[in-house]
Order: C-alpha cells, then sequence, then structure tokens
C-alpha cells in the first residue's frame, strides 16, 4: 500500500506513543518528535509503501530513544492476558460447527491490537474487555471456504502482534489437524512494535504445532523483501498458500505479486479500508488467488 496523507499524522502519533513508553520528560519527547519531523520531511513520499516509510520512521525514534524495544511490557502483557481468554477462545471453537473458522475468527478478533492507533484496542486489557463483542460481530468479508481449497503442500502463516498470536498458534493446531501440509510459521527477527518475535513464539510452543519457524529478517514494519533469506524467498515462490496476519503485513505485501495469499485482519483505518474496498472496523479474511 502507497503512503496516503492521512498516514503521516497517525505514524507520528504512534511514535509519540512509543517515546512515552521509554520516557515522561517533555522536553526530551519533544526533542524526538522534532527530529522525527525533520525526517519524516526528508523521506516522506507518495510514491513509497506505508511499511517502508514506517520501517525508516520507527528505526530512527528508536535510536533517538536508545531502546530497541519500547513495547516489550505491553507485549508481554498483551500475551498473559490473550492466554487467560484462551479458555473462553477454546470453548467458542469447540461449540462452533466449523472450528477453523471459529478460531480464525478469535485470531482476528484479538488483533484488535494496534497501540497508538485510532480505532484499536488503547490497552491488552481494551482487547480483553471488547473481545466477545469482535467476536460476535463475525466476518465482514470471510474467504476462509475459498481459502481451504489452497490448504496443501507448502503453507506460510506470518504473525502479527504478541496477545493475537496466542490464538494463531491454535489456528496452526487445527490446520495441521484439518490438512496434511507442511506448515512454516514465519515471524518477527527483531523487536519492532508489538510483533511478535522468535523468541515470543517460542516461549508460546509454537514449535509443538508447526513444521517449522523461521524470521523475516531485516528491522521491518511488516516485511522488508530486500532482506529476506534465500530460504524464504523460495517457500514464498513456491507455497501454495501465504497468510497474513494484519495491517502491517498487508501494506508489504500488497506492493507484491504473491498469490494465492490470504489476510486476516481486522480493518482499524480508513486507509487500508480505501485500499482493499471494504468498510473500517470489520473483521476480514480476505483472498487473493
Amino acid at each position: 500500500m502507497k503512503m496516503k496523507a492521512r498516514c503521516a499524522p497517525c505514524l507520528l502519533n504512534r511514535v509519540l506513543f512509543e517515546s512515552k513508553l521509554v520516557t515522561k520528560d517533555d522536553e526530551k519527547l519533544s526533542d524526538i518528535m522534532h527530529k522525527v519531523l525533520v525526517k519524516m520531511a526528508e523521506i516522506y513520499s507518495s510514491r513509497k509503501s506505508s511499511a517502508e516509510i514506517a520501517t525508516q520512521i520507527h528505526g530512527y525514534a528508536y535510536q533517538l530513544l536508545k531502546n530497541n524495544d519500547p513495547y516489550k511490557e505491553l507485549k508481554e502483557r498483551s500475551n498473559e492476558i490473550a492466554l487467560k481468554l484462551m479458555p473462553k477462545v477454546k470453548e467458542i471453537v469447540e461449540k462452533s460447527d466449523d472450528e477453523l473458522k471459529a478460531a480464525i475468527l478469535c485470531s482476528i478478533a484479538a488483533n484488535s491490537i494496534d497501540f497508538g492507533i485510532a480505532g484499536s484496542a488503547s490497552s491488552p486489557e481494551e482487547m480483553a474487555a471488547k473481545f466477545e463483542d469482535y467476536v460476535a460481530q463475525g466476518f465482514g468479508h470471510d474467504d476462509v471456504d475459498e481459502m481451504r481449497k489452497y490448504f496443501e503442500g507448502e503453507i506460510l502463516y506470518f504473525t502479527d502482534n504478541c496477545g493475537e498470536v496466542v490464538f494463531d498458534k491454535l489456528v496452526c493446531e487445527i490446520i495441521k489437524k484439518e490438512y496434511d501440509v507442511h506448515l512454516t510459521l514465519v515471524c518477527k527477527k527483531y523487536p519492532i512494535l508489538t510483533d511478535a518475535t522468535y523468541e515470543d513464539v517460542k516461549k508460546l510452543g509454537f514449535e509443538d504445532v508447526v513444521d517449522e519457524i523461521i524470521t523475516t529478517g531485516k528491522f521491518a514494519v511488516g516485511v522488508d523483501f530486500n532482506g529476506l533469506s534465500e530460504k524464504l524467498k523460495d517457500k514464498l515462490q513456491k507455497a501454495n498458500l501465504i497468510i497474513c496476519k494484519g495491517m502491517a503485513n498487508y501494506e508489504a505485501f500488497s506492493e507484491t505479486r504473491y498469490r494465492p495469499i490470504a489476510y486476516l485482519m481486522r480493518i482499524k483505518c480508513d486507509s487500508i479500508a480505501e485500499d482493499i474496498g471494504l468498510p473500517a472496523g470489520i473483521n476480514v479474511a480476505k483472498l487473493y488467488r
């Protein structure tokens, strides 16, 4: 997705949010925002992808903050709260007529977490409080049955945020139980925003439910396709289906021609909504064949 005008203030608000996680010093915050504004003016271009610009801006902010993981505590809380919700999620899944679809819906409902962005949960506790309401809304766009047609051979599952990644594990368990596939989980190597890293998914025991875990490589919002390992490049070319969780992965992958690809996310901003052609505020499973 290309950078849109409204993406600029949204990105700056995100930087301010993460800066406040590290310092409460108003003078330091003002200095950081001044420098980030200068950097934004240097690199801003409507011809660049929103993921590319966000990667550069967040990387610069982390340098100024002298902190490579400002969301660390929030990520841990998100996973803790999601684990407490698991009994409810398993009950929803077990009572459903379609376990896979129900598990995917729950994982999308938990995608409501995107701290510092208007339209998203502002805390793990808010996500928990609204979780059942989001699940009750059902799918605003549902291509899950179409996705099933591609469940063979190699499937790649790109994770997004901590918290929801707890429910991604259940989705992966059901895929492996119901389909004879080689399922590769792809997570972040380096901390960025609230995204799940290799260490996060290892702690959650993903190695017990997927065939392989690899990382996206370079520090990036979504994916930096110039920083992929040869192994991941090869898997992307040969995959029977690529599953991408969250808006950042959409922002990155929508600039590519990888197919077939399925996006699982809660649409939390007008820019994504316009780009994908669906309303904001809905749960989406969108397949591109």
